[in-house]
Parts: structure tokens; sequence; C-alpha cells
């Protein structure tokens, strides 16, 4: 491809991303629209006992936006991964063609990941830009056990928190919203599956979304930037000077992922909403 190709084709990636993001945020802003509802009797629906006829049907919404948020928030995964095959001047040719072609998203991310450390340190081999014959596990004597066990946190990361949810987009896709049922053919019900659908919430598919985004911008300073160029530090790479913060924001979603609390984030939610009213009452008062 040209670079204008390039430029444009990741033009096209960004306006998916875009449109997306409104997508996201629209169905986040009605599920906190959805905490604020109140009843005839002016009380906060999802105050009410969980027996309560208008939170049992609001409980109902709330799980339907749940759905779509996830479905939308893996579609800003797969478009990311997309995009990242553009950026300037990160891959050859010969290697955005192999990484478009990976079948599965998962496999996306991951060989991504173990194209760009490749490029970033020396490790493409002689015809195979591909590193398809690179084993960065192997590489310790070459890179030093830091850069080795960073990468292989990064795998993990994809393996523990991202690739899970790439399972649940396509039990959504398929309508089982409530009810999951084993692949490949859902002949036969999950209580697995099940219950990985009914964890996902506001608060997890956020955390999701943000740890996308971290994880996105970790592999575009490992591969685009080196060592001997960077301001803040010569001696390392932007990837390296950052990875300490970039783990720790990381972290703090996965832990936001793990005990995502939603009881704690909707009472947050009407608390502060009546905090607010209480302070402008007060204001309109004086």
């Amino acid at each position: 491809m040209t670079s204008q190709e390039i430029d444009q084709y990741f033009d096209y990636h960004n306006a998916n991303m875009k449109i997306l993001k409104i997508g996201f945020d629209q169905i986040r802003d009605q599920i906190k629209s959805l905490y604020h509802s109140k009843d005839k009797a002016g009380n906060y629906v999802f105050k009410l006992h969980d027996a309560d006829r208008s939170k049992i049907a609001a409980r109902e919404t709330e799980t339907a936006l749940f759905r779509i948020l996830s479905g939308i928030q893996v579609s800003w995964a797969e478009e990311s991964i997309k995009r990242i095959f553009y950026e300037k001047d990160l891959f050859t040719d010969a290697q955005r063609t192999y990484l478009i072609r990976q079948g599965e998203l998962g496999q996306k991310w991951y060989k991504t990941l173990d194209v760009v450390f490749c490029i970033a340190y020396g490790l493409v081999p002689a015809g195979d830009e591909t590193c398809k014959s690179v084993n960065i596990r192997l590489q310790r004597r070459q890179l030093g056990s830091t850069l080795v066990n960073q990468y292989l946190h990064l795998r993990e990361i994809i393996t523990r928190h991202l690739m899970p949810n790439f399972a649940i987009r396509n039990k959504v896709q398929h309508g089982e919203w409530l009810y999951g049922f084993k692949p490949s053919f859902s002949e036969v019900f999950s209580q697995d599956i099940t219950d990985q659908l009914q964890r996902e919430n506001i608060v997890t598919t956020t955390s999701r979304f943000t740890l996308v985004n971290a994880f996105y911008q970790m592999i575009v300073d490992m591969g685009r930037f080196k060592s001997g160029a960077f301001a803040l530090d010569p001696n390392i790479t932007p990837f390296e000077y950052f990875y300490p913060h970039y783990i720790r924001k990381i972290d703090f979603e996965v832990k936001k992922i793990n005990t995502p609390e939603l009881d704690a984030y909707i009472d947050e939610m009407i608390d502060r909403e009546i905090r607010g009213q209480q302070h402008r009452a007060a204001r309109a008062g004086q």
C-alpha cells in the first residue's frame, strides 16, 4: 500500500471508532439515567425492594442495555486492532496483511503484540517479517528478563481480560442475552457462560473499554519509538518508561472487572443525585 492509502484506511477505521464511541457513550448515559428513575410516588426505583414490579422492569431494561454496551465495547476492541494496522510507520505490507488475515479477534491481538515486540527489539529475522519463527520467551539472554516478563504479562492480560469478553460478544450477537449455550451450535445449556454473561455490567464494560485503550497505546509506543530518541530518557523507549504507569492503570481496571460492586456504584449514583438536588434547593432558598 502507498502511504496515502495507509493514511486513508486509518481514517476509515478512525471514523468507525468515533461512531462506536458515540454509541458507547449514549448507551452508558441511558444506563445512568435509568438509575435516576423514580416511580409514581417519587421513590428511586433502584432503592425499592427487589420484588417490586417497577424494579423488576427496570432490571430487565438494565440487562438489555448491559448487553448492548458489552457488544459495542468488543466492537471497539475489534476496530482498535484493525486501526492499529494502519498506524503510520508501524508495519510493513507483509506484516499488515498477515495480521489482518488472522481469523479470530484474540489471535489478532496476540499476533500484533508478537510482531510489534519483534519490531521494537530487533527480533525480526531476515526473510521472516511476520516473526513466525521467533519465540520471545526464549530471548531472555538477548533482551533481559525484565522485557520478556513484560511481554508475558501483556499476553496474560489479553488471555485473562480481553479474550473472555470476546467470547461473550459472540453469545450476545447470537441472542443469548440471559442464558448461554455451549458453542459451536448452542445445543447444550452452559451455566458457566450464563454466569459470565450475568457478571457483565456498566462497571466491567467501562473498565474493559479503558483497558483496551491503554493496551493500544502501549503497543503503539512499543513499535513506533526506539531508544536514543526519547527526550525524557534516551536510554529507554516510551513503552519502557511508561510501562509502570500503564500497568497501574490496567491493574486498577482489572480490579474493578473482578470486583465490580455494581450495587455500590448504583447507590453512589443515586446519592450523588440527591446531594445535587439538595445543593440546588439550598442555593435557590438563599
